[in-house]
């Protein structure tokens, strides 16, 4: 950085809003000290007359000076208060992207949740189809006969919902879930 640049050295000041407003803090106290008069050792002699006119020039000084860091911190301020807009803007519509994305995010979780009951109730309709086909199946043997084979273990549930709830007790139970 050019140092001897005054733009580059503002720039460098709004980089760090702080440093600046510590940096015009610092200066508004040596300002002060300087007006302040210092405290003299105690004379009898009264200050002389010529020294008004100079004690005037440097509070119209001070005054000038102070008028001057009073209008940069005014334009420094105006400058940040963009800035920081900006800034807040930026993370507004970064929030909302995440938002949007974790939303898309719960929607595809949704749509997978709902695909596992179409798929549990295509399964379950397929269970009952051959449990019914297996039962077909034992009677044929049996009008043949033949002693049946015993049929597996049957639900006593004949709707998705409820062999879904007995399905999560059992799970459940078992420690599954």
């Amino acid at each position: 950085m050019d140092d001897s640049d005054p733009i580059k050295q503002l720039q460098h000041l709004l980089d760090d809003r702080g440093k600046v407003l510590e940096k015009i803090s610092g200066i508004h106290s040596a300002l002060s000290s300087l007006k302040s008069p210092a405290p003299a050792a105690p004379s009898r002699v009264s200050p002389p007359a010529d020294l008004s006119p100079a004690r005037a020039a440097d509070e119209r000084l001070y005054d000038r000076v102070l008028q001057m860091l009073r209008e940069m911190q005014a334009q420094i301020e105006e400058r940040i208060r963009p800035l920081a807009q900006l800034t807040v803007e930026a993370q507004v519509a970064h929030l909302r992207e995440q938002c949007a994305e974790d939303e898309a995010a719960l929607g595809r979780t949704l749509a997978g949740i709902d695909q596992c009951i179409v798929t549990c109730a295509e399964r379950f309709h397929e269970y009952q189809r051959r449990r019914d086909e297996l039962a077909a199946l034992q009677e044929k043997i049996t009008a043949l006969g033949a002693a049946p084979d015993p049929l597996p273990e049957s639900s006593p549930a004949r709707d998705l919902k409820e062999i879904i709830d007995l399905r999560l007790r059992d799970l459940s139970a078992a420690g599954r879930l």
